[in-house]
């Protein structure tokens, strides 16, 4: 399935791009795979908490791992 782009432009501080430049050469990708890769784990991080903060205000009963785990009878 293919998606659709959309153009984005971005303004770094002076000094960011040379940075920015190094650091894509030392892990062999692009500035584009770089940012857009930011920009998705980004995005994917607010929704994470948006969905944790709606859990959490309603009042429902969380349970911790060790909880659950001892519960399905996992516990080490």
């Amino acid at each position: 399935m293919r998606h659709s782009v959309v153009p984005l432009s971005i303004r770094l501080p002076e000094g960011a791009d040379a940075i920015l430049d190094n650091l894509v050469k030392s892990l062999h990708i692009t500035k584009g795979q770089f940012v857009r890769n930011a920009v998705i784990e980004k995005i994917e991080d607010a929704l994470d908490i948006k969905a944790i903060e709606d859990v959490l205000s309603r009042k429902e009963k969380t349970y911790s791992l060790d909880e659950v785990k001892r519960e399905l009878g996992l516990d080490d």
